[in-house]
């Protein structure tokens, strides 16, 4: 059925266009017709390929679940309501997170890995990790989420549709910590490199966010300090893929005597109100997977 829509709409746009030309009325009217025609028959393209798609394929769920909405005509406010559902849901997951990190710390872990005031440190593993997921209302879901510390690596993901009313997010954390050795107290520039690959999508309504941080936590004061490595948002219509390497740092007062975490979070959330699609995937957690998620490569305390 796919095949033979997209072959009608090509030969509807074509007849069209003859038909003006024969009355000498080829007017803009017309030629946006048949551009809104070409565009129904690349949405019907993408459908019928996403039954084909095999699991390396990056964006085989969302084309999957693009390929079963019906409805592709106004839904601002249905955007709206859908990002309310995953903002929501992110304030859910930030608490989550904060208490996971906190009933995480562990004295013996972090005086294994002391940083002297003054002198350059370098960290190439992670000793800790979490993760988690939070979901509100009711639709079809694919979210999931894990962490691995042989490879200091997050994966999260959180596809949302076709349709519903409701939304689910994901998160996971993996980081390292050092006890602070000295007198006093200096400020370090700390740095993490790594790696982060994945797809943050929305489709007719649908809403869908990923964000990764670097976050430097005094254990001890419980003051956090936090510079954003990747934010992206996609609501209504969007598809945004992001396979680079990273190299951000964060400026710290490192205080002797203290123990700290450094680590890595990941988030992502989607939701959908009515008809529509919304995705945050860096996991296989959704059902295909291309290695997708986001690693580091080591720490760094510059002084």
């Amino acid at each position: 059925m796919r095949g033979r829509k997209k072959t009608g709409l090509k030969n509807l746009g074509g007849d069209i266009m003859e038909k003006m030309k024969k009355k000498g009325k080829v007017t803009i009217g017309a030629i946006l017709i048949v551009a809104l025609l070409a565009s129904m028959a690349f949405m019907s393209s993408v459908s019928a390929q996403a039954t084909s798609q095999n699991v390396s394929d990056i964006g085989a769920k969302e084309k999957e679940v693009i390929s079963q909405v019906t409805e592709t005509g106004k839904f601002s406010k249905n955007v709206e309501a859908a990002e309310k559902i995953r903002k929501e849901i992110e304030r859910e997951m930030e608490k989550e997170i904060e208490t996971s990190v906190n009933n995480s710390f562990q004295k013996e872990l972090t005086r294994g890995s002391v940083v002297y005031l003054g002198i350059d440190a370098t960290f190439y593993n992670a000793d800790e990790g979490d993760k988690g997921t939070s979901t509100w209302g009711v639709c079809p879901r694919f979210y999931g989420s894990e962490y691995y510390l042989n490879a200091n690596k997050d994966e999260a993901a959180s596809v949302v549709g076709p349709g519903g009313c409701g939304g689910a997010g994901a998160w996971a954390w993996v980081g390292k910590y050092f006890y602070v050795s000295g007198s006093g107290s200096q400020t370090a520039n700390i740095r993490m490199e790594g790696h982060m690959y994945g797809l943050t999508s929305a489709f007719a309504g649908g809403s869908g966010n990923s964000n990764i941080d670097l976050v430097v936590k005094d254990l001890d004061t419980g003051t956090k300090y936090t510079t954003n490595i990747y934010s992206q948002s996609a609501g209504g219509v969007g598809w945004f893929e992001v396979d680079e390497d990273f190299n951000n740092g964060v400026a710290v007062n490192l205080q002797a005597g203290h123990d700290y975490i450094a680590y890595l979070e990941l988030q992502t959330s989607a939701a959908v109100y009515g008809a529509g699609e919304g995705g945050s995937d860096f996991g296989r957690q959704d059902g295909d997977f291309d290695g997708e998620g986001t690693n580091y490569f080591h720490i760094k305390v510059d002084f």
